[in-house]
C-alpha cells in the first residue's frame, strides 16, 4: 500500500561550502491538460502470484503498471502529483490493498469534476459460478470467490460510489479459461472479456480500453520496450505522441485509440485486437506532446547526492533517476542548477515530494521524514502489526482533511489483511486445527472495518464466517452451525462457510447433513481441495477406504502443494495394499518438502510391509533425524535397529562348507 505524507525538510550539505538547509518548498500545481478538476489514478500490475502454478506467472505486468504510473507523473501525462497515484505491484498488490485503494482511497479522494484512471495489468478470469475476477497477488485459484477481486464489486464502486466525472479503465489482462493447478492452459479460451467490457455502466462518462477481444490472449515480450505487454507499450507510445497529427493540440482519446487499434494487430500478426467501450467524448485530452518551459534553463550543471532508506525510488522533474543503493546513497548527475521537482518513494510506500533548489557542483540531500507526523505514526504502528490497537487512536483523533483518505485507506488495508488471513488460511488448509489468536483478531478486524466501509456487504459475511470458525475451535459446534448458516444467508455462494458448516455438523455427529454441506462446497468451488479432503476423511472414518480414494486424489490434484493431503493419500494407498502407489505419492511429496518427517515414517511402513527391510530402516532413520523427540521416536528407533539386525544375519543355505 502506498501512503503519502506532507512536504518535508531536507538537510543538505554543499561540498566545499558551509552546511546549510535546503527545503522541499511547496510545489505549484500545474494543469497541462486544462482540467476543471484534478486527476487520480489507481495503477495495479502483478507479474508474480503467490498461489498460481509456475506456467501461469507473468513477466512484465508490474513493469506495465510502473511505466504507466511514471507517465502520469510527467507533464505530458498530466503532471499528477505523487499523492494522487496509488501504485500497487506484485507483493504489494494484495486483495486487501487493492480493495482499500478502490473502495476507500479513490472513493474518498475523487470529486465530481475529477478524472480517475483505473489501470490493471495481470490476470482476468471467469471462475466458479460464472463470476469474473481480477487476480491479486494473494488470490488462490482454488477458491476465487473467497480470494479474488470480482468484476462485480469493481463495477459497483466505479458505477455507484465514485463521484468522479470521468473514469478511464485500462485493462491489459492476460486472460485464461482457468488458472488452477489442475486446469491451467494458456490456450484455453476465456470468457472474461464480456464482463470486463461491462464494468462501468453508470451515467457518468466512462472510457474502457481493453487489451484484446473476448476470445484472445494479451501478449507480453521483451521486444516491446525491453519487456512489456504489447497493449500497454503501444498505449504509452500513443500517449507520447505516436499517431498525433497536430502539434498545437493536446493528444486526444480518439488519436490514441486509433493508434493502438492499428499497431497492436500489426505487432501480433492479427492475434490480438484491442477494444474500446463506454460513453465518453472522443476529444478528451489524454496527454500533451511536450511541456512548455516553465522558466529559463541555466547553463550550469549540477548533481544531487541523496541519502536515505535503501530502495527509495527518486524522481527529479518527474523523471525516474534510480533507487537509493544498499549503501544508503544515490548520485544523480546531469541536474540543471535550478529549482527542481523531487519525489522520493520510500520502500514502505511513503511518498515524500516537493521542490529543491540545486546549486552548481554537488548538493547532498538527506531524506528524513518528519517523526511527528500523525500519518507517519499510524503507518509505523501498522507496520509493527498493531492494526487493532492503532484503530482506537485513528478513530478518536480525526486526521486533517488532506490526510483523511490516505489514513482511511491505510487503516482499511491493514484491517482487511487481518480479516482476510482467516479466509485465506481456510482456503489453503486441509484441517480445522485451532488457531484461536488468528481467528479472534480476524473477527475484531472485520468489526472495525465495518465502520470504515459500511456499504461493503462482504465484510459482515466474512466476519460471521470467522466467528463460526472460532466457535468450532472453541468446541461450540451448535453456535458455529448458527453462525455459518447466517454467513450463507448473506452470501449463498460463499463455499468457505459451506465447508465449515460441514465440519461443525460432522462434530455434532450429523453425518448426512455434513456430507451434503461438503458436497455443496465442492459444487460451488470445483477446484478447491478442502471439500473433497473432508469427504474423504468422513469415508475413512467410516471404514470406506476404497470409496475415499478418488476424493483424496482430487484433493491432491487441486492443491498439490499441501503436504498434509499428499501424506493422507500415501497412507490410504498403503492401507489399501497399493505399495507402488504409496511409494510414488511419498516420493512426490518429498520433492515438495524433503524435511516432512511423517512422509519418511509412512515410506518406512510401506517398505517394511513390502519386505524391503533395508529401505524401511533407511526411512525410519531419516524420520528420527528430522523428528528425534516425537512421542514415537523410541519405538521407531527400536524398529529400525531390528530391521538392520535382520538384514545383517547370514542367509541360510544347504550348501556344504
Amino acid at each position: 500500500m502506498r501512503k503519502t505524507v506532507p512536504l518535508l525538510l531536507l538537510a543538505a550539505t554543499l561540498f566545499g561550502q558551509q552546511t546549510r538547509d535546503l527545503q522541499f518548498e511547496p510545489e505549484q500545481p500545474i494543469n497541462p491538460l486544462k482540467d476543471r478538476g484534478t486527476r487520480w489514478a489507481l495503477v495495479v500490475g502483478i507479474s508474480n502470484h503467490q498461489h498460481l502454478p509456475p506456467a501461469a506467472q507473468l513477466r512484465f505486468a508490474h513493469r506495465d503498471a510502473e511505466d504507466f504510473a511514471a507517465f502520469l507523473r510527467t507533464v505530458p501525462g498530466g503532471a499528477l502529483p505523487a499523492s494522487h497515484i496509488r501504485l500497487l505491484t506484485n507483493e504489494r498488490a494484495t486483495l486487501a490493498a487493492i480493495r482499500a485503494s478502490l473502495h476507500t482511497w479513490l472513493v474518498q479522494s475523487a470529486g465530481p469534476e475529477d478524472v480517475v484512471y483505473v489501470f490493471f495489468a495481470g490476470h482476468g478470469v471467469v471462475g466458479e459460478q460464472d463470476e469474473a475476477y481480477f487476480i491479486a497477488n494473494d488470490t488462490d485459484p482454488q477458491n476465487l470467490h473467497a480470494t479474488g477481486l470480482s468484476f462485480r464489486e469493481v463495477d459497483a464502486t466505479l458505477s455507484n460510489r465514485l463521484r468522479a466525472g470521468l473514469v478511464m479503465m485500462v485493462a491489459d489482462a492476460c486472460r485464461s479459461g482457468r488458472l488452477g493447478w489442475s486446469s491451467y492452459g494458456p490456450d484455453i479460451p476465456s470468457r472474461a472479456g464480456a464482463p470486463m467490457a461491462a464494468i462501468g455502466q453508470g451515467d457518468r462518462s466512462f472510457l474502457r480500453l481493453l487489451a484484446s477481444r473476448a476470445s484472445e490472449r494479451s501478449f507480453e515480450d521483451e521486444r516491446w520496450g525491453g519487456g512489456h505487454g504489447v497493449f500497454t507499450y503501444t498505449l504509452l507510445e500513443g500517449l507520447r505522441g505516436k499517431g498525433h497529427t497536430d502539434a498545437s493540440q493536446p493528444i486526444r482519446a480518439s488519436e490514441v485509440i486509433d493508434y493502438v487499434a492499428k499497431i497492436v494487430p500489426e505487432e501480433t500478426r492479427a492475434q490480438q485486437h484491442p477494444r474500446v467501450a463506454g460513453n465518453f467524448d472522443a476529444r478528451l485530452s489524454l496527454a500533451v506532446l511536450a511541456p512548455s518551459p516553465l522558466r529559463p534553463e541555466p547553463s550550469l550543471a549540477a548533481s544531487l547526492e541523496l541519502a536515505g532508506p535503501p530502495g527509495t525510488a527518486i524522481y527529479v522533474d518527474d523523471v525516474f533517476r534510480g533507487r537509493i543503493r544498499p549503501t544508503g546513497t544515490l548520485r544523480v548527475d546531469g541536474v540543471t542548477a535550478r529549482q527542481s521537482r523531487v519525489s522520493a518513494d520510500l520502500p514502505d510506500g511513503t511518498i515524500l515530494g516537493g521542490t529543491v533548489t540545486a546549486r552548481s557542483g554537488v548538493t547532498r540531500v538527506n531524506i528524513q521524514p518528519p517523526d511527528t507526523d500523525r500519518l507517519m505514526q499510524l503507518q509505523a504502528r501498522l507496520r509493527s502489526g498493531q492494526a487493532l490497537e492503532a484503530f482506537d487512536g485513528y478513530a478518536s483523533q480525526p486526521f486533517p482533511a488532506s490526510q483523511r483518505a490516505v489514513a482511511a485507506s491505510m487503516m482499511s488495508d491493514a484491517l482487511e489483511e487481518l480479516g482476510q488471513a482467516c479466509v485465506s488460511d481456510y482456503v489453503q488448509s486441509t484441517a480445522t486445527g485451532p488457531k484461536k489468536v488468528m481467528l479472534r483478531r480476524a473477527v475484531a478486524a472485520y468489526e472495525r472495518l465495518q465502520t470504515l466501509r459500511p456499504n461493503d456487504a462482504a465484510i459482515e459475511t466474512r466476519r460471521v464466517f470467522c466467528v463460526g470458525r472460532f466457535q468450532i475451535a472453541d468446541g461450540k459446534f451448535n453456535e458455529a452451525v448458527a453462525s455459518l448458516q447466517e454467513s450463507l444467508r448473506r452470501d449463498p455462494q460463499f463455499a468457505c462457510a459451506q465447508n465449515a458448516l460441514g465440519v461443525a455438523l460432522d462434530r455434532l455427529n450429523r453425518k448426512d447433513e455434513a456430507r451434503q454441506a461438503f458436497e455443496r462446497a465442492a459444487r460451488l468451488t470445483p477446484e478447491w481441495g478442502l471439500p473433497p479432503f473432508q469427504i474423504a476423511s468422513q469415508l475413512i472414518t467410516a471404514g470406506k477406504l476404497r470409496e475415499a480414494l478418488p476424493h483424496l486424489e482430487d484433493a491432491v490434484k487441486f492443491n498439490p502443494r499441501s503436504v498434509g493431503t499428499r501424506w493422507s493419500l500415501m497412507r490410504l494407498n498403503r492401507l489399501l495394499g497399493r505399495p507402488a502407489e504409496a511409494e510414488r505419492v511419498g516420493l512426490d511429496l518429498l520433492k515438495v518438502n524433503p524435511n516432512y518427517a511423517p512422509a519418511h515414517m509412512e515410506l518406512g511402513l510401506t517398505y517394511e510391509a513390502a519386505g524391503n527391510a533395508a529401505k524401511a530402516a533407511e526411512q525410519y532413520d531419516l524420520y528420527l533425524l528430522l523428528a528425534p523427540n516425537f512421542t514415537d521416536s523410541t519405538e521407531v528407533r527400536s524398529r529400525s535397529e531390528r530391521l538392520k539386525a535382520q538384514g545383517s544375519r547370514p542367509v541360510p543355505t544347504l550348501k556344504r562348507k
